[in-house]
């Protein structure tokens, strides 16, 4: 049990000892080339990346698209990606239905992956700002999809609760008003 300890050591210490920054010259065109791109082709080219073995990444575009200018561009597009990855992803010759399967859900456990860290990105971003992105939690993904799905019914409930606001701030102003007219009035 040791030994398999200390060999996962080793391992972690030689991909470190191989890591190597990329040229920040690199990494600023690669962020130029991914900015003028349109949310469609920047889409395929975020699926062609997250579908690469870490390994294989280019360290350049994993670097750009990770980038204060691109990570609330790629935070956009991967819920599109895990949604329907056959329209960003291209066929493979060949491949089975069975293969195809697992590539399929092998790349969703990626692109969730690649989700989270933009978002720890994102959040370090606004954090720099001293404030704090709160976790997203099951409900407000609900009402997130539920307004994707309806989103008609969405913004009449909205406009409502948004009326009924307004018509409680001002039932509650129009009570403070009377309170200071009869504290004023009374001796």
């Amino acid at each position: 049990m040791a030994a398999a300890q200390h060999d996962a050591s080793d391992e972690r210490e030689a991909r470190q000892r191989k890591w190597t920054e990329p040229e920040p010259d690199a990494v600023t065109a690669q962020i130029e080339a991914f900015s003028a791109l349109a949310n469609g082709e920047f889409a395929r080219k975020l699926a062609s990346f997250i579908a690469t073995d870490n390994d294989d990444r280019d360290q350049a575009a994993a670097y750009a698209i990770r980038s204060p200018q691109l990570v609330r561009k790629a935070r956009r597009l991967i819920p599109d990606l895990v949604r329907e990855p056959g329209i960003y992803l291209p066929e493979v010759p060949g491949e089975s239905i069975n293969a195809r399967t697992r590539r399929l859900v092998e790349f969703r456990k990626r692109a969730d992956h690649e989700s989270q860290l933009l978002f720890a990105v994102h959040a370090g971003m606004v954090a720099r700002r001293g404030h704090l992105i709160p976790e997203s939690s099951p409900r407000s993904r609900a009402r997130r999809l539920l307004a994707d799905e309806y989103p008609v019914r969405f913004l009449e409930l909205v406009r409502t609760e948004e009326a009924a606001d307004k018509e409680r701030k001002a039932t509650a102003a129009a009570d403070r008003k009377r309170a200071r007219e009869q504290a004023s009035t009374t001796p």
